[in-house]
């Protein structure tokens, strides 16, 4: 489906604010969280602008979003997730792509994971969050980077070389990748920052700090 302006009623609020719900039963989340899918082109009505906030019901959840970008003249509109349900991603293939970027949601990696896989988490924003969830029986190393740029994902690398360059870490001390190895192993990041993904919870079956075992790696 896509973005209809009938589901967008304003609400009413106090002066100079303005509030929506967005009601769209065939839409998932992931779908009206997808970039430019709330239409603010010249003809549409009503006109969206940054600061303004939607609650949005969707096929699969309810959620609360704020406008982070209103282009009248191209119809752009960006959207953050500032609360409610988390939208449910999936992974390019059942074994997860070499290079993945993520989005804010809840990720299972597939039923059987046997190709080693690098993914970029998106961009922080003050609650962002994403809960990734290893569920398959493979062996292959799944990285997770805090903010490593796509065209620096050293595929096999050990170490700090096998990170990005952006300077977007899990911590105080520059954690900026982890890895999951193990079946039920997961880890619960949400941002404070646009720089910080804090750690809210993490699990793994091996604590071992090598290059076959589930663990925290530095970056450089």
């Amino acid at each position: 489906m896509a973005y209809g302006a009938s589901g967008l009623h304003l609400l009413p609020v106090a002066p100079g604010f303005a509030q929506y719900i967005y009601v769209n039963s065939s839409d998932t989340m992931a779908t009206v969280l997808g970039a430019g899918y709330f239409d603010n082109g010249p003809d549409a009505a009503p006109k969206l602008v940054v600061g303004d906030v939607i609650y949005a019901r969707c096929s699969d959840g309810n959620m609360m979003l704020e406008v982070t970008a209103a282009n009248a003249t191209d119809g752009l509109c960006t959207v953050n997730r500032k609360g409610g349900d988390l939208p449910i991603r999936t992974f390019a293939t059942g074994t997860s792509a070499a290079l993945a970027k993520l989005s804010v949601g809840f990720y299972e990696t597939g039923t059987a994971v046997d190709t080693a896989s690098r993914n970029i988490l998106p961009t922080p924003y003050v609650g962002a969050e994403v809960i990734v969830l290893r569920v398959g029986s493979g062996t292959a190393t799944q990285s997770f980077d805090a903010g490593a740029s796509a065209s620096d994902v050293s595929l096999g690398a050990s170490g700090g070389a096998a990170g990005g360059g952006t300077g977007v870490t899990y911590d105080a001390i520059g954690n900026r990748r982890i890895n999951l190895r193990g079946e039920g192993e997961f880890f619960h990041v949400r941002a404070s920052s646009t720089s910080r993904w804090r750690i809210v919870g993490v699990h793994f079956n091996n604590t071992v700090a090598d290059e076959g075992a589930s663990n925290f790696l530095l970056g450089t």
